[in-house]
């Protein structure tokens, strides 16, 4: 099988070398890769969506997946909140108390998990399997902190950062320089108002390309909604078919 390597950055735990894990440190290593193609008898890949701010990857994922249920699948979350009388168990939500939840967070069975309005809410690596069991690519929206529990070679994930297309800022004007007064003020400062909004998502975007752009596969621009889902559509229909680029570990027996 044809070989490559492909550049790996270590995350760095402490601020000297001293005393620290070398496998913590700021350094960067090669991982050795190989191209894989998903055979026939083979559970799909997993596909992992990280996004930065304003991606509005869960909107990505529900449209494709509406599209085409039958193939495409989200991995059912656990909740500690009340069911809603027109919910359905292992539908929307694993419905668990808090204890059992408290319970799993020890044991380690969520790849993420948080707390929303007092309830808490996680994704689990079971939810992840049954999806797979079924025969279908399992698709989840995840922090980027997840990847560390999904980069296994069960999973061989598929990383596809999404970022959308941020415009270039508009002309700053100075509202002293209007001789209508109040309402080019307020105008200008929706302006700023805007130009800053974009920055934090530039800001977002290259930060976590800095931190886990070594650990992406895929970068998609968003530019609206519809182009984004075909794009991830072919991304996703490319990846059953045609070979892709693993660390050697996932393939090695």
């Amino acid at each position: 099988m044809r070989r490559s390597f492909r550049l790996s950055r270590k995350d760095r735990r402490g601020s000297s070398g001293e005393g620290s894990d070398p496998g913590d440190s700021d350094y960067l290593t090669y991982e050795e890769v190989t191209r894989y193609q998903q055979k026939p008898h083979e559970r799909p890949r997993l596909v992992v969506l990280i996004g930065s701010l304003g991606a509005r990857i869960n909107e990505l994922k529900q449209r494709v997946i509406a599209e085409n249920p039958h193939h495409f699948a989200v991995a059912v979350p656990h909740t500690t909140r009340p069911k809603k009388p027109q919910e359905k168990e292992g539908v929307e939500y694993h419905f668990v108390t808090k204890q059992q939840f408290d319970a799993d967070v020890l044991n380690n069975k969520f790849i993420e998990h948080g707390e929303y309005k007092e309830n808490q809410y996680g994704t689990s690596i079971e939810a992840i399997r049954s999806v797979q069991a079924k025969n279908k690519m399992c698709i989840v929206d995840v922090q980027p902190e997840a990847l560390r529990r999904l980069r296994t070679a069960e999973f061989k994930p598929y990383v596809i950062f999404v970022k959308p297309r941020v415009p270039e800022s508009r002309r700053r004007r100075s509202a002293a320089t209007s001789p209508a007064g109040g309402e080019h003020s307020r105008v200008t400062l929706c302006w700023l108002g805007q130009d800053e909004d974009l920055q934090e998502m530039r800001q977002s975007a290259i930060q976590m390309d800095q931190q886990y752009g070594h650990l992406v596969d895929r970068v998609l621009i968003k530019e609206d909604s519809a182009s984004a889902c075909a794009e991830l559509r072919g991304v996703l229909e490319r990846l059953e078919r045609e070979a892709f680029w693993v660390p050697l570990a996932w393939v090695r027996k």
